[in-house]
């Protein structure tokens, strides 16, 4: 990742978590949201926020078990623990540059590869497969979510409409996703449409010709790694009922927060539908994205009947776990990692031995 990049996105998350801190003072009310945090059972509040962490934990163990399913599904050898460490990496790159999560799955990509050293065709095989996966995971609980709101005759006309919004953007993307997987030549079609607009919108000081034929030979790499699971259909179980394990668990995140600020009567839902709409925020824009998703968070909250400060307070305890948290255990690994390659690179033979007969044979 280049330097100044991430510095400049770690910028715009101060300035976005500034405007939220702002919505909080005017909307919200720092008075009431400290005298809700007096009113709670601290030892309650200190188990379930806890929790939240051990939630979050698991999502993201359930997620890389079910990328690790697809690696060895593809033939790619590589442990349970470094699938676990490597998604990490990818949702932390995910989450700090905006680049609609290309970055992370290209970090994934080149830490799996960099392991390995196989065949790069079926490590984007198995990453592109997980993104489908996992989209038509959310998709089914988001679904389910949908009509537990829509049978609720006191649900906000506001939450309906972004249901609706959300629910139509997540069937859209699933089936363009399954478009691209299983039609062959839908990689020349999407890479055509791809190229007009960016003749249109950018026109002659971008290369729209190159980005086409990058874009059909990325897409077919995309078709040719889901024709594997296409053609044996078992392999993709495993992966499914992990990434919905992993998706719940993140929800749980949700429910554990309320419950540690003493708030029970919350709608399965409202949770999904903020979960949902936050995380497609948070994958368009990732750093951008601060500010923004704690606004939205709230306001869905207060438009459903929560009070401000118990919706306030759960958005603020609610990013800090999702977001914050894994950027945090990210950093670290990423650092562990660079200094763990560093340790075990082996120095060159003039710096390990001065005998001269050895860095003669050496350099032969």
């Amino acid at each position: 990742m280049n330097y100044l990049a991430v510095r400049k996105s770690f910028l715009f998350m101060i300035v976005g978590l500034s405007v939220f801190i702002l919505y909080l003072y005017f909307f919200a009310g720092f008075d009431k949201i400290l005298a809700l945090m007096q009113k709670i059972n601290q030892s309650e509040f200190i188990l379930f926020f806890s929790l939240t962490a051990v939630a979050m934990l698991l999502s993201l163990f359930f997620t890389s078990m079910a990328w690790y399913e697809l690696l060895k599904t593809f033939s790619i050898n590589i442990s349970p623990r470094k699938a676990f460490l490597y998604n990490w990496v990818g949702n932390f790159v995910d989450l700090v540059i905006p680049c609609e999560t290309v970055c992370g799955e290209i970090a994934r990509l080149s830490l799996v590869y960099d392991e390995v050293k196989e065949d790069f065709g079926k490590t984007v095989a198995s990453v592109v497969s997980l993104r489908i996966i996992t989209t038509v995971a959310i998709l089914g609980v988001l679904t389910i979510g949908s009509v537990s709101i829509i049978l609720n005759s006191q649900t906000n006309s506001i939450i309906i409409d972004v249901l609706i919004i959300t629910l139509v953007l997540s069937i859209i993307q699933a089936a363009v996703l399954l478009y691209v997987a299983i039609k062959a030549k839908a990689s020349k079609r999407l890479s055509n449409i791809l190229a007009k607009f960016a003749r249109i919108f950018v026109g002659k000081h971008f290369n729209a010709d190159d980005l086409q034929k990058r874009t059909e030979k990325n897409l077919a790499v995309f078709h040719q790694g889901f024709e594997t699971l296409r053609r044996n259909p078992r392999y993709i179980i495993k992966p499914l009922i992990y990434s919905t394990l992993g998706w719940l668990f993140q929800i749980l995140v949700y429910y554990l927060v309320f419950y540690a600020l003493g708030f029970r009567n919350l709608a399965f839902g409202l949770v999904i539908l903020v979960a949902s709409i936050t995380l497609y925020i948070q994958g368009l824009s990732a750093a951008f994205s601060v500010g923004i998703v704690e606004i939205t968070m709230a306001t869905l909250y207060a438009s459903s009947g929560i009070p401000t400060a118990i919706g306030g307070a759960a958005t603020a305890m609610i990013r800090i776990m999702i977001f914050w948290f894994q950027i945090l255990i990210g950093f670290i690994i990423i650092q562990w990692i660079g200094a763990k390659k560093l340790l075990s690179s082996t120095p060159p033979p003039s710096v390990t031995s001065s005998d001269p007969s050895i860095t003669e044979k050496t350099t032969e």
